[in-house]
């Protein structure tokens, strides 16, 4: 049992964390883009790292989740709603990790990032994000 407090705990720090960067970065990301001003170097870096920590939550979701669902459900079928949760968290894990793949190669070459992609990817993100919370109330109800 102590197995299983131990993941959720890590779990729900992840989802919280995972969270805040995302909706932080977003944020800045939007009040620079209305203001239309290129945000100063500190302030980038300070996104970069805002990136790779959501990135990082993340990663420490899906293991800290895949080791609940062996404690929990010991390989069981799980419905159709799990399913479309893990489809989803699938698309949002990879959108962040090409977002910072991205985000990478825009900092090494000094080139702004595609304002296309940067659009993009916070609609898809969010999109699999409302579908990642649906399954999960669905398959827990």
């Amino acid at each position: 049992m102590s197995w299983i407090i131990t993941l959720k705990f890590f779990h729900y720090v992840a989802l919280f964390l995972a969270g805040g960067l995302g909706v932080a970065n977003g944020m800045l990301a939007s009040a620079h883009a209305k203001s239309g001003v290129q945000p100063a170097p500190p302030v980038r870096t300070t996104m970069m790292r805002l990136a790779r920590l959501g990135l990082a939550s993340l990663i420490l979701i899906w293991l800290t989740g895949i080791g609940l669902y062996h404690q929990l459900y010991q390989g069981m079928d799980m419905s159709w709603a799990f399913a479309m949760k893990i489809i989803a968290a699938s698309i949002l894990l990879a959108a962040v990790a090409f977002l910072n793949i991205h985000l990478s190669q825009s900092a090494k070459t000094g080139t702004a990032p595609n304002a296309k992609i940067m659009k993009v990817i916070p609609m898809v993100s969010r999109g699999a994000l409302v579908f990642v919370l649906l399954g999960i109330a669905i398959a827990t109800s």
